[in-house]
C-alpha cells in the first residue's frame, strides 16, 4: 500500500512537472505579446492595401468590430489624423475610425534608419502617402540622401510598387522607390 502511494505520488510529479513547462510555452512573453495591439472600430472603416485612402478598397470593418494591429506609420491625414494602422493580415485603415484597447500601436520598422539616395533625373516629389494622388509636401534634388524607416507595396511606378517612408517630423513623407537607390541594405516592410 505504502508502494502504491509514494508511486502514484511519483507519477502526479512527473504529470505536472511536465505539464507546466508545456503551459509555460503555450504563453505569450512580454515581448511577444507587445507586438500586436487591438483596437476597436468606432464607425465603419474601408481596409486598404497601402496606407492610404488612394489604395484600393481591400475590405471593411463594421462600427464595434475588435481588430489586431500590429504598428503604425504617419500617413495622409484623414480627419485630422495623419497615423494609420498595418492589421495583422497586412492591409491597412485609418487611426481616425479606431480606437486603441490598451497600449497604443508602436510604430513600424525595426527602429533603425535606412539611406537612400535620388536616383531621379529631377527632383523628387516627397508625398504625404505612398501614391502620386496624395499631396506633395517637399522635393528632394538629386543625388540628395535620404534617411528612410520602411516600405510598402502601393502605386506601381515605372514597374515598381515600393514606396519608403521617410523620417520625419510627424507627418507622412514618402517616395517612390523607383527613384531611390539603395545605400548598404534595404529597409524592411512596415
Amino acid at each position: 500500500m505504502i508502494i502504491r502511494h509514494r508511486l502514484r505520488r511519483a507519477a502526479i510529479a512527473l504529470a505536472t512537472a511536465t505539464i507546466v513547462p508545456l503551459a509555460l510555452l503555450a504563453t505569450t512573453t512580454p515581448a511577444e505579446a507587445a507586438t500586436t495591439y487591438k483596437g476597436r472600430v468606432t464607425t465603419g472603416v474601408n481596409v486598404r492595401s497601402a496606407p492610404t485612402s488612394y489604395a484600393p478598397k481591400v475590405g471593411s470593418y463594421a462600427k464595434g468590430a475588435t481588430i489586431t494591429i500590429q504598428c503604425k506609420v504617419y500617413g495622409p491625414t484623414v480627419s485630422g489624423n495623419s497615423l494609420w494602422y498595418k492589421l495583422a493580415n497586412g492591409r491597412w485603415v485609418s487611426a481616425r475610425y479606431v480606437a486603441n484597447i490598451g497600449a497604443a500601436p508602436r510604430f513600424c520598422g525595426d527602429g533603425h534608419e535606412y539611406t537612400g539616395r535620388v536616383s531621379s533625373s529631377t527632383s523628387l516629389a516627397v508625398r504625404s502617402g505612398p501614391h502620386t494622388s496624395n499631396t506633395k509636401v517637399s522635393s528632394a534634388p538629386r543625388g540628395a540622401t535620404l534617411s528612410i524607416v520602411c516600405k510598402v507595396d502601393s502605386q506601381s511606378i515605372d514597374g515598381n510598387r515600393r514606396w519608403y517612408q521617410l523620417t520625419g517630423d510627424g507627418g507622412g513623407q514618402w517616395v517612390s522607390a523607383r527613384y531611390v537607390t539603395n545605400v548598404g541594405s534595404a529597409p524592411p516592410y512596415c
